[in-house]
């Protein structure tokens, strides 16, 4: 189970201190780094500055020159946005040798950073007579490698409330921690995002922030003002910028869920959680849009449904159109097939034509051969087929000497 810090309550700093509200064990980086990676943790991250002016590890070529030989290929190096050399790692030798070599070196520092090597986890009812000193001590026994312990106190007050909160080094997965002779159930914690209320940024307080002041009810370069309803600048509701309530808020606290549970980094998180937050706005655009053209066809169904009433009469006409159609179409039908058994029949025509006429020059040819062996010579006339002469006279013929039959004439 996991649970927030209550709004009610406050966290201790370290000024505090004094009046017994934090505990915070005094554990080397290399025992931090070797606990962490003992309890699950997959890297560490060390950060490296200066204590008086500039870092001198900023260039590219000098950070390779200074920390290659004794880093890992794998070890990666940054700069952050205060030229700070932040370094990487996923190995124990590269911590000893890296811290080894920063601490030989004057005025320069490093630590290492807790935020991705604990697991938080909150504890309730516990008496507020009992010194956090005690709590450590208890889970020094248990062999818990506990950072911090913090005592929650009244906000805005200095007197403390039964709830502390562990800093265990390494991914844990506890139900419950032993304190004495009592065994008490726990919940992860997971911080609230951190927020500025100079800026209004996230990521940093106040303390450190060296930004103008921004307004929060209206987003204006200026400290407050009240003459204006409030409208969060960030997603532009009805609230304030430091509303909880903010969307752009909840976001942040997805972001450190997911680092905090994932064990991953927080740039990870954070393209995870946009790449989520995009699609579920492309939804509900896609949503309202789908909506808005929903509304659109039914209106245009509408102005359809008109057009199809007026246009009901010259349907009807075209149907009985259509019907004289189909009539005229089966008689233009009935037409081509009596054309093409007429065509039919005038090539059966032509072929007898064409065989008459051969058999008539077969006959030709035929009595040509015959006039030529009997020498038959008809007597010209003026006009075709006036021939006078009498059958009594186409009778008398005579044979000549070669034996060929002749008439007289």
């Amino acid at each position: 189970m996991t649970k927030r810090k209550p709004e009610e309550v406050e966290e201790v700093s370290a000024k505090d201190r004094r009046i017994n509200f934090i505990h915070i064990n005094e554990i080397s980086i290399v025992d931090k780094a070797k606990a962490a990676f003992q309890n699950g943790i997959s890297y560490v991250k060390l950060y490296i500055d200066s204590t008086s002016g500039a870092s001198p590890w900023i260039k590219p070529t000098v950070i390779n020159a200074t920390f290659g030989p004794i880093t890992q290929s794998d070890d990666v190096f940054s700069i952050n946005k205060n030229k700070k050399l932040i370094f990487v790692t996923r190995h124990l030798s590269s911590v000893q040798k890296v811290t080894k070599f920063v601490n030989s070196i004057k005025n320069a520092n490093v630590r290492l950073i807790d935020t991705n090597i604990v697991t938080k986890y909150i504890i309730r009812d516990v008496d507020t007579d009992l010194f956090i000193e005690d709590i450590a001590a208890e889970l020094t026994k248990q062999s818990i490698a506990a950072s911090k312990i913090v005592r929650f106190k009244k906000k805005g007050t200095s007197e403390p409330i039964p709830i502390v909160l562990v800093e265990e080094i390494g991914r844990t997965n506890r139900s419950d921690i032993r304190i004495g002779r009592l065994i008490f159930k726990v919940y992860k914690f997971i911080e609230n995002p951190k927020l500025c209320y100079k800026c209004l940024k996230f990521g940093h307080t106040q303390i450190r922030c060296r930004n103008d002041n921004r307004c929060k009810n209206c987003g204006g370069a200026h400290k407050e003002c009240s003459d204006v309803p409030d409208k969060c600048f960030r997603c532009g509701q009805a609230h304030d910028a430091l509303s909880r309530e903010c969307s752009f808020y909840l976001i942040e606290k997805e972001i450190i869920n997911l680092v905090r549970e994932k064990d991953i980094s927080f740039n990870e998180a954070r393209k995870k959680v946009n790449s989520q937050t995009v699609r579920e706005h492309s939804s509900e655009e896609i949503s309202v849009k789908s909506g808005q053209e929903i509304a659109d066809l039914r209106e245009a169904v509408k102005e359809l449904t008109n057009i199809v009433s007026n246009l009901t009469p010259t349907v009807n006409d075209i149907a009985k159109l259509q019907e004289v159609n189909r009539q005229c179409v089966g008689r233009i039908a009935e037409i081509q097939i009596n054309l093409d058994r007429q065509v039919e029949e005038n090539i059966n025509l032509k072929k007898h034509i064409e065989i008459q006429r051969a058999t008539i020059e077969s006959l030709q040819s035929k009595i040509a051969v015959l006039e030529s062996n009997f020498e038959y010579n008809p007597i010209p006339s003026s006009i075709v087929g006036d021939d006078q002469r009498t059958l009594a006279d186409l009778n008398q013929f005579r044979v000549g000497s070669d034996g060929v039959i002749s008439d007289f004439g």
